[in-house]
């Protein structure tokens, strides 16, 4: 089974996205608003690489809220 996503720096892979946000620290968000519908999220992995995830315009809302 693939990964959801890993770090290229510690090689830790997190099998699912509850995963990754659950063993991760929230950093911030990158918004690309008004010229795309997505925004990254940014979150440290434990080795202190910085990791993105692809966020939705309505998930970012709820994660803001």
């Amino acid at each position: 089974m693939k990964s959801f996503k890993a770090c290229k720096c510690c090689k830790k892979e997190y099998s699912t996205e509850q995963m990754f946000i659950a063993c991760t620290k929230y950093v911030g968000i990158q918004s690309f608003a008004p010229y795309n519908l997505f925004s990254l999220e940014l979150r440290d992995c434990n080795c202190g690489t910085t990791l993105a995830r692809r966020l939705p315009i309505i998930e970012q809302q709820l994660v803001l809220a």
